[in-house]
């Protein structure tokens, strides 16, 4: 319901604060006296046409808002998520017009377009005598009348999303077929670029590991050279680098019998002879497992030659490649299985009318049933009315 209404600046209207109660409230008054110009300022608050002419004389703009309380169905709550504006529990319309005959809207202190304010306030107020806000006089909205009187919401959702799935498996039908000639068309190229491609069997990340063993194959030589020259260095030589720190720690550890300051360099002498230790092991063990193969790097170049012709036809990467494999290889395979899709889709179609047909039988005899109801307690009122 309609709680509280502003309207400031309005055709005659200095500034007015109108609060409404529960029930029956009655505005009476001599012809003449605004009655009108408070349905006008109603009806712009709902998103009629506005004008200059409707700012009183002298005034910058006029102001118009409203507060209203938020129905219970889910309709205005979804319409007004759908707007990005902000649920809550009452909701405030407000109307701008200046005297110019620009005009601006909110909804909740966020701005919107009038013709979602139209939208909202046609779920929100009706405006008998003015039948563009008469909703019970529209037919499209009879059906959602009814469902909200009947709270069908849910049994409704369940026929829309059937409708939905419904709606797309004809389009997913309808686009195989169009695209059946275009992949019949192309059947012949896809099966000699997926031979070509499968001729080669790429594997993701494959170009990178051949380019790092090509970089080491190439360089074989050097790796074995200056491998065999540090461990000459830090182990082998008259003056290796492990011998002078064992001799270091040794002195260090004679120094620290006569002045303990020294057992910590000592300490970390001995750290530094197990470092070292560690990185011989380390070049030993590489310089042993170097490989002399000019025959591999041979086949690793040619190899590196034949994916960077792939990438070059078939995208940029390995990866791409893989992946435009998969991409005709499932076109390919739909040409050879076509009709077996389409019947499949066909089923699917089948399956989903009848499921849907079942329940809008439902839905049907829901509506008969609450309509049935529902006239049987209009007439009741009328009848309590003396209509």
């Amino acid at each position: 319901m309609l709680h509280t209404l502003f309207i400031r600046d309005y055709a005659l209207i200095d500034e007015l604060n109108v609060a409404l109660d529960s029930g029956l409230n009655i505005i009476t008054g001599e012809t003449g006296a605004g009655k009108s110009i408070i349905l006008g300022a109603l009806g712009l608050l709902l998103g009629d046409r506005a004008s200059a002419e409707s700012v009183r004389k002298g005034a910058a703009k006029a102001v118009i808002e409203g507060t209203l309380d938020m129905p219970k169905g889910p309709k205005l709550r979804e319409l007004l998520t759908a707007h990005g504006l902000d649920v809550e529990e009452q909701i405030l319309l407000r109307r701008e017009v200046s005297g110019k005959g620009t005009s601006r809207a909110f909804i909740n202190d966020s701005p919107t377009s009038i013709t979602v304010l139209r939208e909202v306030g046609e779920q929100l107020i009706d405006l008998h005598g003015q039948h563009e806000h008469q909703s019970l006089l529209r037919v499209e909205t009879h059906l959602g009348l009814l469902d909200e009187f009947g709270g069908l919401g849910g049994l409704v959702a369940e026929y829309r999303a059937g409708f939905d799935r419904l709606a797309e498996l004809h389009r997913q039908r309808r686009d195989l077929r169009a695209r059946e000639a275009a992949l019949r068309e192309k059947q012949q190229l896809y099966g000699f670029q997926i031979a070509e491609i499968d001729a080669v069997a790429p594997q993701p990340g494959e170009d990178a590991e051949l380019e790092t063993e090509r970089t080491i194959l190439e360089n074989a030589e050097r790796l074995f050279a200056d491998t065999s020259g540090l461990y000459q260095t830090l182990y082998e030589s008259d003056d290796a680098i492990y011998d002078r720190l064992v001799a270091a720690r040794n002195t260090l550890e004679d120094l620290a019998r006569i002045d303990r300051t020294f057992a910590d360099g000592a300490e970390e002498c001995r750290s530094a002879e197990a470092i070292v230790q560690e990185l011989v092991k380390f070049i030993q063990n590489y310089n042993s497992r170097i490989e002399f193969n000019p025959e591999r790097l041979t086949d690793v170049r040619e190899r590196l030659a034949t994916l960077q012709r792939l990438k070059k036809s078939y995208g940029g990467s390995v990866e791409d490649v893989i992946a435009y494999r998969r991409t005709i290889g499932a076109e390919h395979e739909l040409v050879d299985n076509f009709e077996l899709a389409v019947e499949k889709l066909t089923k699917a179609v089948h399956a989903d009318r009848l499921a849907l047909s079942k329940v809008a039988e439902r839905l049907t005899a829901k509506r008969r049933e609450v309509g049935e109801r529902l006239s049987r307690q209009v007439a009741d009122e009328l009848r309590d009315l003396g209509i």
